[in-house]
């Protein structure tokens, strides 16, 4: 395996830290960002302007992944302590079923369409499939050729590909319409997040134990280089340009990187909490909006400006508590 290691200079590694304006209102947001809270076993529903929940509704035991497919009425939360998938309202937030799951659903993503949700099952090898017209997990798509590996998130590539992450140490890419597993990649200790650049040909792939994101050419399977981030990179979301990468990290304190993938330059923006959860971009890529678990923000949801680089506002989450999925659903 050929592998280019970047050591990423002083001069490139710009630290933000944070200036919030509490108080203003982001009235050109229209919106709704939900948010799981992995200690209270709860979903907050903010006024992505404002911050005003609008409400909040208990689901299974340590929700942990979210989403709100387009066209759909509906959002999905993945209970890990409770191996199911809940199934909101996402009008008057009332919880309607609870799907059963493999053993600890964790991150979820849906399709483009909005049909399937594709969930990470971190207790086994598997990805659970939900059918949003009938609400049921329709079948299970084997992650992994080791029994032995744990599936942490699994990504709907445009495609019809799925990119897995699954621990310990490896990459998966299937087929997802036959569910057939393509190829296995060793990339590092506790891959987490994947995803792939918009030209279709590199996968960046999240290494929590290794501080990295390592690429991966996916026509000569190879690491192809490895970029220190910091702490415990997590979830990974390009921006409309398909050149910036934004990356949460677990680390301490909460902080967001945005990855310059043409110059491999790091800026890192301090978010003010203790650590960072999920995180998820406005379509414009105007703001991110993280989780934040305390004690700065005795949990909160986070307000990136993403041109200034700095945080603009937090939200307080009910409670407090340990925010930690997040999914802005825009008005339509």
């Amino acid at each position: 395996m050929r592998v280019v290691s970047l050591v990423v200079l002083a001069s490139a590694l710009l630290v933000v830290r944070p200036v919030p304006a509490q108080g203003e209102d982001l009235l050109d947001l229209m919106g709704t960002v939900w948010v799981t809270n992995r200690s209270l076993n709860t979903v907050a529903a903010f006024d992505a302007a404002t911050g005003r929940v609008r409400g909040v509704v208990g689901v299974g035991r340590r929700p942990i992944g979210i989403a709100a497919p387009p066209g759909a009425g509906k959002v999905y939360v993945a209970d890990e302590g409770s191996n199911t998938v809940s199934v909101l309202a996402a009008s008057g937030l009332a919880r309607l079923k609870a799907i059963a799951m493999g053993p600890m659903p964790h991150h979820l993503f849906h399709d483009a369409a909005g049909r399937f949700i594709y969930v990470a099952e971190f207790g086994s090898n598997q990805i659970g499939v939900i059918d949003t017209t009938l609400d049921e997990r329709v079948r299970g798509i084997v992650a992994s050729a080791n029994p032995a590996a744990r599936t942490h998130a699994a990504w709907p590539a445009p495609d019809g590909r799925l990119y897995a992450a699954n621990d310990p140490d490896e990459l998966a890419v299937i087929d997802g319409a036959t569910g057939r597993l393509l190829w296995t990649l060793p990339v590092g200790r506790a891959p987490r997040e994947v995803t792939v650049s918009p030209d279709g040909r590199l996968a960046y792939v999240s290494v929590r134990d290794e501080d990295k994101v390592k690429v991966v050419d996916l026509q000569s399977r190879t690491i192809v280089r490895e970029v220190p981030v910091g702490t415990g990179p997590e979830q990974l979301i390009f921006m409309r340009d398909g050149r910036t990468l934004t990356i949460t990290l677990r680390g301490v304190p909460a902080q967001v990187v945005f990855l310059d993938t043409a110059t491999f330059q790091v800026t890192t923006v301090e978010a003010g909490g203790r650590t960072a959860g999920h995180h998820w971009l406005t379509p414009d890529d105007r703001y991110t909006f993280v989780a934040l678990e305390g004690p700065v923000q005795l949990g909160a949801v986070g307000v990136i400006d993403n041109a200034r680089r700095r945080l603009r506002i937090a939200y307080p989450y009910p409670g407090g508590g340990q925010p930690h999925g997040v999914y802005y659903q825009p008005l339509r």
